[in-house]
């Protein structure tokens, strides 16, 4: 039996009771979004199981399930029934409403990220609580676990230590411009100039971090569980790690970090530099996108969720992500959708009509990508880690051996 036959099965013997459905209907659905639109087979069963549940006006958790004991460790498959006995190591403020509690648990084996929702009604966990939770559901974004608690989780606190793994080591105040060696401990106030897409399942964040000294790379590893920081946001981040390669810094956070937003604004030093070269790619997620509306979110949803607030009815942007090739070196580099606008002539509404007539988003970057392929510009903005924000840019005729360029380019 395929993954595809054994999830039609599964999800036809949850609904058997309240829907007229067989399973072969199911698996020609599940079939469509497998290889039709190329989505993986735990999201497609996740869209299937939405649809039935709205057809069937259920909630999630009243599909119930067989839990078993398990470690934090071996959790790795979504949509699993499970029993956890955890600390909870750290509490996070809620973004959304639909949110009771949300925070950090911890066992022997290590940590995972949970959620309370508001219409649980559940009893509120304590910080630094030991408990016993029974009929938790298991959840994953791109590579990263979760566990949600639900009307049906029971809840037991119990008087036990939990021995939860443990590291970090002890950080000092520094500035962004201080920094200038690996593998130290080092603790900043920063404000978040970029967030880019991760190129990893490991990674749940990665972007610019700023200060009056300058700009930093940071990255946050999907399995330290902490807080999304926001675009734009000002935060005291305690227990970073540096790191170095080829001679540029960055910070990671880890489990151990701790994230404290800061009502204030703060001056970022100025990174700015202009590149000239052919616009040799466009990378995956150009084009016509759609962001997370909740609470000024912003993030970019992935098959129509988003990491902090899961399933939500997003809202059209257009942007370009390019890589730009001076005949030395490759520069990426982002467009906004005013940039984006200026640079292919496309307006968002023309985008989105072009989705519409097509059923198809892929058709905007695919037509942006017949139109500026190949053409050699001149962009300046700030650098942002890996990328350059094209504040201003100009269209150029091109160097006089425009073919050894993008030889060069289409070798990396």
């Amino acid at each position: 039996m395929t993954d595809v036959q054994q999830h039609a099965t599964e999800i036809h013997d949850q609904f058997s009771d309240t829907l007229d459905i067989s399973v072969e209907e199911v698996e020609e659905r599940l079939e469509t979004l497998v290889n039709e639109y190329r989505v993986p087979a735990e999201e497609a069963r996740r869209s299937v199981t939405s649809s039935y549940l709205d057809k069937a006006d259920m909630d999630r958790e009243e599909l119930g399930g067989d839990s078993e004991e398990r470690t934090i460790e071996s959790i790795e498959l979504p949509e699993q029934w499970v029993d956890l006995t955890v600390e909870v190591l750290q509490l996070w403020e809620p973004m959304s409403e639909s949110v009771a509690q949300v925070g950090l648990l911890g066992d022997e084996t290590g940590t995972i990220k949970f959620t309370a929702w508001a219409t649980s009604d559940l009893p509120e966990l304590d910080e630094g609580g030991t408990y016993r939770l029974e009929n938790l559901v298991t959840d994953e974004y791109e590579g990263r676990f979760s566990v949600k608690l639900n009307r049906t989780t029971s809840i037991e606190e119990i008087d036990e230590e939990i021995d939860v793994p443990e590291s970090g080591g002890t950080s000092e105040e520094r500035e962004i411009a201080e920094i200038d060696t690996p593998e130290e401990w080092v603790d900043l106030t920063a404000k978040v100039s970029q967030l880019w897409e991760p190129r990893s399942e490991s990674i749940a964040q990665v972007g610019l971090l700023g200060d009056p000294s300058g700009t930093i790379k940071f990255t946050k590893w999907a399995t330290s569980d902490l807080p999304e920081l926001d675009e734009g946001g000002v935060y005291q981040l305690t227990n970073l790690v540096t790191d170095e390669y080829e001679g540029r810094f960055s910070v990671k956070l880890n489990r151990t970090t701790g994230i404290e937003e800061l009502d204030e604004e703060l001056e970022v030093g100025d990174d700015a530099i202009a590149v000239e070269g052919a616009l040799v790619d466009i990378q995956r997620g150009s084009g016509l996108i759609k962001r997370c509306p909740e609470d000024d979110c912003t993030r970019v949803l992935q098959n129509g969720r988003c990491s902090e607030h899961g399933e939500v009815e997003g809202e059209f942007d257009l942007r370009v992500k390019a890589v730009i090739d001076d005949g030395n070196e490759v520069h990426e580099t982002i467009f906004n959708q005013e940039a984006t606008e200026e640079l292919t002539d496309i307006t968002l509404d023309e985008a989105k009509e072009m989705a519409m007539d097509a059923l198809d988003t892929t058709v905007v970057a695919d037509e942006i990508r017949g139109d500026v392929l190949g053409s050699y510009y001149r962009v300046e903005g700030p650098t942002l880690g890996r990328y350059v924000l094209a504040n201003e840019f100009e269209k150029l005729g091109g160097p006089t051996d425009a073919e050894e360029t993008l030889i060069k380019a289409r070798s990396l």
